[in-house]
C-alpha cells in the first residue's frame, strides 16, 4: 500500500475528531516553550497543512507564515484564519525548496512533516537557510525501528484510515505513513549538525490513555516511537 498525500487535499481539518487537531495543544505548548515569547516574531510553519499549530502562533503575537504542498489545505487555513479574525500568510511550497529569503525567520516549526518528506536532509538544509542566527527549529516525528513499524506503520495508520473516511477522504488504497521515511533521533541529529543546527532536546512523545475516541499523549521519556524536539542555529 503506497502512501499518499492526497488525502490531505480531503480532509476536514478543523473537525473536533480530527486526531492532529486534538493533539495540537501538546506540541504547541512544547514548542512555545522553546522558542519562548512570541510576540512579534517572525515564524514559519513547514507542512502547516489547515493551520492548526499556525494559528496558535499567530494567537500569541507572531508573524506566521504557513508553506503546505496541498492548495486546498492551504485554502481552508486561509478561510479560517479569516473568520478567527488572524493574519497569517499562507503559501503554497515544498519543504525541499522553501520559497522564502535565507535567514528571514526567529524560528522554524515542522509538525507532522519530516516523515512524509522525500529527502529530509534536503527539508534540514532548507530550514537551517532560512533560519536567523540563534534561531531555533522545533520539530517532531516518529523514529525508525520494528516497534514503530508495528505501532504507527500498521497498527496506528489502520485506525488513522478509519479516522479519515469519516473527515470526508474518500480514498481507501492509502497509507498514511511511509516506515521507511521515518527517521532515527541520531539520524536526525547528524543532518542538523551538518547543517549548522545543533541540537538542544530529544523527547520522546508515548500515549497516556484513550478517551473520546482518541489516544492521550505524554512528552517525556524514550523516544523509541515517536519524538519532539528542538534545534537552534549556530551564530
Amino acid at each position: 500500500m503506497d502512501q499518499s498525500l492526497e488525502i490531505y487535499n480531503q480532509m476536514d481539518w478543523w473537525n473536533p475528531r480530527h486526531s492532529l487537531l486534538r493533539m495540537a495543544a501538546l506540541k504547541f505548548n512544547y514548542f512555545h516553550e522553546k522558542i519562548g515569547r512570541l510576540d512579534g516574531l517572525s515564524v514559519l510553519d513547514v507542512g502547516c497543512g489547515g493551520g492548526i499549530i499556525a494559528e496558535e502562533l499567530a494567537k500569541r503575537g507572531a508573524n506566521v507564515t504557513g508553506i503546505d504542498l496541498s492548495e486546498r489545505a492551504l485554502q481552508i487555513a486561509r478561510d479560517h484564519a479569516a473568520t478567527s479574525g488572524l493574519r497569517i500568510r499562507y503559501q503554497l511550497g515544498k519543504a525541499e525548496e522553501l520559497p522564502v529569503a535565507d535567514g528571514h525567520f526567529d524560528a522554524v516549526v515542522c509538525a507532522d512533516c519530516l516523515e512524509h518528506v522525500d529527502d529530509v536532509g534536503h527539508v534540514i538544509g532548507q530550514i537551517s537557510r532560512v533560519l536567523k542566527a540563534g534561531g531555533a527549529f522545533c520539530y517532531d516525528t516518529f523514529n525508525r525501528n520494528l516497534l514503530s513499524k508495528v505501532l504507527i506503520a500498521w497498527l496506528l495508520d489502520r485506525r488513522l484510515r478509519r479516522e479519515y473516511r469519516s473527515l470526508n477522504v474518500s480514498e481507501q488504497a492509502y497509507a498514511v505513513h511511509d516506515w521507511h521515511k521515518f527517521i532515527k533521533p541520531q539520524e536526525l541529529t547528524l543532518l542538523m549538525a551538518r547543517h549548522g543546527l545543533v541540537s538542544r532536546e530529544i523527547e520522546g512523545i508515548r500515549p497516556v490513555g484513550f478517551r473520546d475516541g482518541g489516544f492521550e499523549l505524554k512528552i517525556g521519556g524514550n523516544p523509541k516511537v515517536a519524538y519532539i524536539g528542538y534545534a537552534t542555529k549556530q551564530m
